[in-house]
């Protein structure tokens, strides 16, 4: 599983500690994160309360290491309200092992209008902002000026300062209790919020103060002192543990898994059968319906074939609507950037006649140049700079050097089998299209990938919040192998 992902998922479940602007012109909060009882990293949120606006500052700091390697990723962000809690502007600093990258978002109208650098991009969008939205940093202000009562149920959306989308967020108000914190006996309502499938609970107060937040896979946020909150102890927590904890055991055994050309799988507690992507390569086959109301999916799986059906030249010509839209650089695969270009010319040569051939030739390079160790790279250049990587480092490397070509390939996440723990984990992969959509992984050095690569997502943005929908839920049958 990628360790970028992991992080931006604890920003997306963690980042939401705020205090509603009634008690003083200026607050502090501090929340304690841990993953089954081990502190993995803390939550720190200054409200400054002015006239016409409202500051939310926050800063999210999670440890980690891997191999003796400090992983530890910072997520840093400012937020500006108007008296009715409504979004102004935002800026938001990511850092993860060194790797930046800068969102920067203001209200314009009805329009949301951000700016992303990153290292070898810089580029303004915008998406439509409708009324009620918020951010996800600053949220939990809205759902309590609103006002919280038991049974009370309700969405919200909400911009994902850290994916540049929007999403929208169910919740529910359980019931009330009473909560110790910090020596103080706090009344609070307890809610149950889902996004994107995760499920988690939280405990706020109807000022908008959150006292406690808690997942079912394992982690939770406790509302600590500040001097608490900064103690990480001696042991950071190593990525391997939550690497395990995506983990999905398959029932029955899968023999020599590099060696099969076909699966049939049954995927279970699927909330939609919209939600798992089918191709040439993976097609659904039989759809049913849990107990729990919950999809069960049978699903075919094929190796990729060794060749395409027609030798295409490149740069692709008049490609396929829908494919052109994958020749474009984003923030993580700046592929207009002269070092990948002038990479992408060496590596696939003068010869322009055959695409297939030329995304081997990447394919090869990447493999063979990139050290496989369990460390990230936010970006393409990042993966080029360091040469090292895991699968989503690899992923975007070869997507950049391919579209640097005039080659279309987009970046696809889901699972593949690891005999070394014995089960399905998340995983990144290229496809190029040459005519049609092939899928490679360089990573594995695989120029054709197995049966046992089961896609999930094959859109680069959507990618975070549609993973949260299979972690820690997906269930795998081994049917036929």
């Amino acid at each position: 599983m990628t360790f970028r992902f992991l992080v931006s998922l604890f920003f997306l479940l963690y980042i939401p500690l705020v205090s509603l602007p009634a008690y003083a012109a200026v607050e502090e909060e501090w929340l304690g994160t841990y993953f089954q009882g081990k502190k993995l990293g803390f939550t720190q949120v200054r409200t400054d309360s002015g006239p016409a606006e409202v500051t939310v500052d926050s800063r999210v700091h999670i440890r980690m290491e891997m191999q003796g390697l400090d992983q530890s990723t910072t997520f840093t962000q400012s937020t500006v309200l108007d008296p009715e809690n409504r979004l102004l502007r935002f800026s938001l600093v990511q850092e993860i092992m060194g790797n930046r990258q800068k969102v920067d978002g203001r209200i314009e109208g009805d329009t949301l209008v951000y700016r992303v650098v990153a290292t070898g991009f810089d580029r303004e969008k915008s998406i439509p902002f409708p009324p009620g939205a918020a951010p996800s940093a600053t949220y939990l202000l809205n759902l309590a000026r609103d006002g919280l009562k038991t049974g009370k149920k309700g969405k919200i959306s909400i911009f994902m300062e850290s994916f540049q989308v929007m999403s929208e967020l169910e919740y529910e108000v359980l019931r009330e209790e009473d909560v110790e914190s910090l020596g103080q006996t706090h009344h609070a309502f307890v809610l149950l919020q889902r996004l994107s499938g995760m499920e988690s609970t939280l405990w706020l107060t109807a000022e908008g103060l959150m006292l406690k937040e808690v997942v079912a896979s394992g982690f939770e946020s406790v509302r600590e002192t500040g001097a608490a909150a900064i103690d990480l102890g001696k042991e950071p927590l190593s990525v391997s543990h939550l690497i395990t904890l995506s983990l999905v055991k398959p029932r029955g055994e899968m023999v020599r898994p590099e060696t099969q050309r076909r699966l049939t799988l049954a995927l279970s507690n699927i909330r939609s059968p919209e939600l798992l992507p089918q191709d040439r390569r993976q097609r659904v086959v039989e759809t049913g319906r849990q107990a729990d109301g919950a999809f069960r999916l049978v699903l075919n799986v094929a190796t990729e074939p060794p060749a395409p059906a027609r030798i295409v030249p490149f740069p692709v010509p008049a490609p396929e609507e829908g494919a052109a839209a994958f020749l474009g650089e984003s923030p993580h695969v700046q592929s207009n950037h002269p070092l990948i270009r002038a990479l992408s010319r060496e590596v696939t040569g003068k010869d322009k006649k055959d695409a297939w051939a030329a995304a081997l030739k990447i394919n090869r390079w990447v493999y063979e140049n990139l050290e496989k160790v369990l460390v990230d790279s936010v970006t393409a250049l990042d993966a080029l700079k360091n040469r090292r990587g895991e699968c989503q480092s690899h992923t975007y490397l070869f997507t950049a050097l391919a579209r640097a070509a005039g080659i279309p390939a987009r970046v696809v996440n889901g699972l593949v089998f690891s005999k070394e723990y014995g089960g399905f984990l998340y995983h990144a992969w290229p496809e190029v299209y040459v005519g049609e959509w092939r899928a490679l992984d360089p990573t594995l050095g695989q120029d054709a990938v197995d049966a046992t690569h089961v896609k999930l997502s094959g859109d680069e943005e959507e990618t975070p919040l549609k993973l949260m929908e299979f972690i820690g839920r997906v269930g795998i049958d081994l049917i036929e192998k």
